[in-house]
């Protein structure tokens, strides 16, 4: 900080007999008085700037196998590759990460277009860098927000009309180039606050939570579930966390979600799954039921996420099922 932050804000808040007249302190003064938030504000900037060195980082390799059966029988099977880089410093409250490289085997083939799609977006929205909620853990703002911005705007110039998922649809219902446009305008907007929808990707949901910030008491969380059944219905869950052991500086922890169902929410996902779903399953409704569990290890000293694997099924019993699973391992020789 230069002198003038200094002395300013120090005469602002000291008493009459501290006060500092000229660029040198009196021989008397015992202490200065500092804005606690504007070092930090400071430390930010130069992160943002690529001045200052985050204090951890690593680089994971991820795998998300998802699956989708109707009457026990295959239907869909994408199987994702991910490879991000993760930078944070804790103790001003900032993170960055980058996916750095996305592969997939997909069935039935023709949806390899669509993900080529979301391949080319996900690799701007996951070039991040923001600040953290010292309590939840989460991102609390993303600081790269303009960039992010303009990413969006050079690829809409070069890349999206040429894109043959695109020139697909745009065959078949130009309206919906047209929605998915303003859906992109509207998530890479310079006003949109859209921090906890990063939290629905597994990377962010296991490696930015309440651990990052605190020891052993966490507190159950709510969790707002879209239904990959009977969208766009929200399962309301409550997320537990749980200790399961420490030992040699790694603790291992166990996030479960509970699931509070109502009769409302119930009658509403049979009037969906007959909607959706009836007339190809055959059958009548059953059941709901979902899985929801994530189990984890981190060092404690770094705050790291050394491996963590999530398990999410979804399904109408005996009818449909949706079963995503994603693994995430930290690679042992990070190069910069």
């Amino acid at each position: 900080m230069d002198v003038k932050e200094l002395q300013t804000f120090h005469n602002q808040n000291c008493g009459i007999t501290e006060i500092i007249l000229k660029e040198h302190f009196p021989p008397h003064l015992e202490y200065l008085l500092i804005e606690k938030n504007a070092i930090k504000q400071k430390k930010i900037q130069k992160a943002r700037n690529g001045e200052l060195e985050f204090t951890q980082q690593a680089r994971y390799r991820c795998e998300q196998i998802n699956t989708s059966k109707f009457n026990d029988n295959l239907v869909h099977y994408v199987e994702q590759r991910f490879q991000y880089l993760l930078k944070h410093n804790l103790s001003i409250e900032t993170g960055f990460v980058k996916l750095e490289d996305y592969n997939k085997d997909i069935s039935p083939k023709f949806l390899e277009e669509t993900f080529d799609f979301i391949e080319a977006t996900d690799k701007i929205k996951n070039h991040v860098f923001f600040s953290l909620d010292n309590t939840s853990g989460k991102l609390k703002e993303i600081l790269n927000r303009k960039e992010l911005h303009n990413n969006w705007q050079d690829f809409k110039q070069k890349d999206f009309y040429n894109m043959p998922f695109i020139k697909k649809i745009g065959e078949m219902n130009p309206s919906s180039v047209s929605e998915l446009l303003q859906m992109g305008d509207d998530q890479f907007s310079l006003s949109n606050e859209n921090e906890e929808e990063y939290w629905r990707n597994f990377f962010y949901f296991c490696c930015f939570d309440q651990y990052l910030f605190k020891d052993n008491n966490w507190e159950t969380v709510n969790f707002d579930f879209v239904s990959t059944i009977v969208p766009p219905l929200v399962i309301p869950l409550r997320l537990r966390y749980d200790t399961v052991e420490e030992k040699n500086g790694i603790v291992s922890i166990r996030k479960v979600a509970e699931c509070e169902m109502s009769e409302q929410l119930l009658q509403e996902i049979k009037e969906r799954y007959n909607e959706l779903h009836r007339a190809v399953v055959k059958y009548d409704f059953t059941a709901y039921k979902i899985i929801f569990r994530s189990t984890l290890e981190m060092d404690m000293e770094t705050k790291i996420i050394k491996n963590a694997r999530v398990v999410l099924k979804e399904e109408i019993s005996d009818n449909i099922e949706n079963e995503c699973i994603f693994t995430l391992k930290k690679l042992e020789n990070f190069t910069p």
